[in-house]
């Protein structure tokens, strides 16, 4: 099969899932229901990311038990199991779209604002399918190169913002409604779930289980908890009235770090590298369900699969985020609802059938 795996190390992995929980947890959600009652968002991410972690283990303690280095050896030759793995590509699907559909957003109204979405959408459609195409190896090792680059750049606009943030701007208090925080820790499963899900298609790169349970866990613990940090600063930048009306708030807050001091050029340079670590996590999403796909299916190839899933994202992109009251409805749905996509079928996966002991003629 020519899937273009190839082979990684655990810091390989470990920068990739890092990369991506970044990512998903502060440009993957919706500020309306995230900020709507109030600035508990850190607080969320890392509800969701526990939530996620344990969903992670239960996978790699079933690979330990049964064998396998992947989701594909659970999923095997069952037919409901292969009926299963379809929500799971969708949202891995859907994972690759949120990101690229806020930077979109970012693009067309705040830096190019003569610029149409399609057009920025026929920028991105050769990038991520290149990408995908290229195979794990090249994706992990460019996230590897670029992790140093975001994590200064991160460091970079947190300590810029020093000058704007109040502690009144928390209000109110994030523990008068723990059932609320615990419902939007569910709904935001998915951008913190969605890493380590891609990381269990590709787990016959990582060398063995150990490494990619090693892996995962640094990257996910280390990427979630830098974007509950970069949550809790936008939240001492901006009111919780002001946050939920936002439609890209971490620009936002880059631009205010301008107006502060009009000597820095920090919010065109911090964008623009984090919309090319959103490709480069998108890509990752869209060959792990590439992969997911063709070992469940029986596909050898990953590349026509690469081409369809990477054309259906950018359409799904570009109808999903044209400003229209039906697009903002489902958009909205996809993001209350989309964490089923992995909740429900992964335990599903999980459960092994019995098999049918046979009893001998004369024994009846």
């Amino acid at each position: 099969m020519n899937l273009r795996i190839g082979t990684f190390g655990k810091q390989e992995s470990a920068a990739i899932v890092l990369l991506a929980s970044f990512i998903g947890g502060c440009f993957s959600f919706d500020s309306r229901a995230l900020f709507g009652n109030g600035n508990a968002s850190y607080l969320v991410q890392i509800l969701a990311l526990i939530q996620s972690l344990l969903l992670f283990e239960a996978v790699v303690w079933a690979l330990r038990v049964r064998g396998g280095n992947d989701l594909s050896a659970l999923i095997g030759d069952a037919r409901w199991k292969k009926a299963l793995a379809v929500p799971l590509i969708l949202a891995l699907l859907i994972a690759a779209i949120q990101p690229l559909g806020s930077f979109l957003v970012t693009v067309t109204e705040y830096v190019f604002v003569e610029s149409k979405q399609v057009t920025v959408c026929l920028y991105l459609l050769p990038s991520l399918f290149l990408l995908t195409v290229l195979g794990a190896e090249t994706i992990v090792r460019t996230a590897r190169v670029l992790l140093p680059i975001l994590l200064l750049s991160i460091v970079a606009a947190l300590l810029s913002g020093l000058g704007q943030y109040r502690w009144y701007r928390l209000y109110p208090i994030p523990f008068r409604d723990p059932y609320g925080i615990f419902m939007l820790a569910g709904s935001a499963q998915l951008r913190t779930c969605a890493p380590l899900l891609a990381l269990l298609c590709i787990g016959e790169g990582t060398q063995d289980r150990m490494a990619m349970r090693n892996a995962g866990r640094i990257g996910a613990i280390a990427g979630g908890l830098t974007a509950a940090a970069a949550l809790f600063a936008l939240s001492l930048t901006f009111p919780y009235t002001e946050l939920k009306m936002m439609p890209s708030p971490f620009y936002r807050m880059l631009v205010e770090v301008r107006a502060e001091n009009p000597t820095l050029r920090l919010d065109r340079a911090v964008l623009f590298l984090w919309l090319g670590a959103a490709v480069l996590i998108a890509a990752f999403y869209l060959y792990a369900a590439c992969v997911l796909f063709a070992k469940t299916f029986g596909v050898r190839d990953s590349r026509p699969p690469a081409l369809l899933l990477s054309g259906i994202a950018v359409t799904l992109m570009l109808v999903l985020y044209y400003d229209s009251e039906l697009t903002v409805a489902v958009l909205q749905g996809l993001y209350q609802n989309s964490w089923a996509l992995i909740s429900v079928p992964i335990p599903l996966i999980l459960i092994r059938r019995k098999r049918r002991t046979r009893t001998c003629a004369a024994s009846e």
